[in-house]
């Protein structure tokens, strides 16, 4: 966000702007001066014109960013620090229950294109070749296998759904398009879209409550459908300052005690709020206080954290070599 944020106050010139979009800019470059974050900074924004200008420089920004990264992970010269460990849950899921589900706010391709490096099998709910149409029931029988089921008489032949990984991206993504009248995924207008697509990208602000209800169907009911039914969840890097999410997760993490892992390099008020609350939440980021590598452990079981100098457990990569020997 702190990336995004400088990009767009150099992309976006008040002069460039109708009077109304130039002055709820300055309100924005205000606030931000005055030590906003970017999501709350733009709350206040309602001009079209100056939503429309925010999503396609937050693209601008992406596009260049995810195409050096994807292209390094292509070539393996670079790796996700989280990739093995997905790879290694979706390998030890249990038959009976064959899916691994993933929510991301994030807009990017890295985790497309780090799964695919690992082989790791990875529906975003959309079927077809080049234009794909959403629909999550075609596009999990690309996962599954035909076999038989029951016995005798009963005997029937079913497709049954093989290991893989759902990915949710709530937000849109740079590969997601409102093209004819539907939500379609283009994997080959990411980097360079034509100009009659419109891209799915929904920003941070208030603004986007709006958006994401027209969207609903397509981005939100399905992830509300497996936060429903999920008992356990892990956090990579999740910062929790999306209030529709984190009101919705927070309650399965308050009110239902689920069990929860949340590993981020920074520690902030939201997340310390939800550690004191839910007693089932644990909570691993750095520690400032030690010397290089170290983290922090918390659970509010316990009348102080355990401080761990020399391993950077909140790392997804050294979490999975050091905890879960993967």
């Amino acid at each position: 966000m702190p990336a995004l944020q400088d990009a767009l106050t150099k992309a976006i010139a008040p002069s460039e702007l109708n009077a109304s979009a130039a002055s709820e800019w300055e309100q924005v470059k205000a606030a931000l001066s005055g030590g906003r974050d970017l999501e709350s900074a733009l709350n206040e924004v309602s001009s079209t014109d100056l939503l429309e200008r925010i999503r396609l420089e937050t693209a601008k920004h992406l596009m260049g960013i995810d195409q050096t990264t994807c292209w390094r992970l292509c070539e393996g010269t670079a790796e996700w620090p989280a990739a093995k460990l997905m790879a290694q849950i979706v390998e030890k899921l249990p038959e009976g229950s064959p899916v691994l589900h993933v929510l991301t706010p994030n807009y990017d391709l890295l985790f497309e294109h780090a799964m695919e490096r690992l082989r790791v099998p990875i529906s975003t709910g959309f079927h077809g070749c080049i234009n794909r149409r959403l629909d999550w029931d075609r596009a999990t029988l690309q996962h599954s296998r035909i076999a038989s089921d029951g016995f005798g008489q009963r005997l029937r032949t079913v497709a049954k759904p093989q290991k893989h990984l759902r990915l949710y991206k709530v937000h849109g993504s740079l590969s997601y398009f409102y093209h004819e009248n539907q939500l379609v995924e283009n994997l080959s207008w990411a980097w360079a879209p034509p100009p009659f697509a419109n891209r799915v990208m929904v920003t941070p602000g208030q603004s986007k409550f709006a958006v994401l209800q027209s969207f609903r169907r397509e981005l939100q009911a399905p992830v509300d459908q497996e936060i429903d039914r999920a008992s356990s969840f892990l956090f990579l890097g999740y910062g929790f300052n999306d209030t529709h999410l984190e009101n919705y997760i927070r309650q399965k993490l308050v009110s239902q005690q689920s069990n929860s892992l949340i590993l981020t390099k920074d520690l902030n008020p939201r997340i310390e709020s939800l550690a004191t609350d839910a007693r089932k939440v644990w909570v691993v980021t750095a520690h400032p206080g030690t010397s290089g590598a170290g983290c922090r452990i918390y659970n509010s079981s316990f009348s102080a954290p355990l401080i761990l100098d020399g391993l950077d457990l909140w790392r997804a990569d050294v979490f999975a070599r050091e905890v879960l020997s993967l």
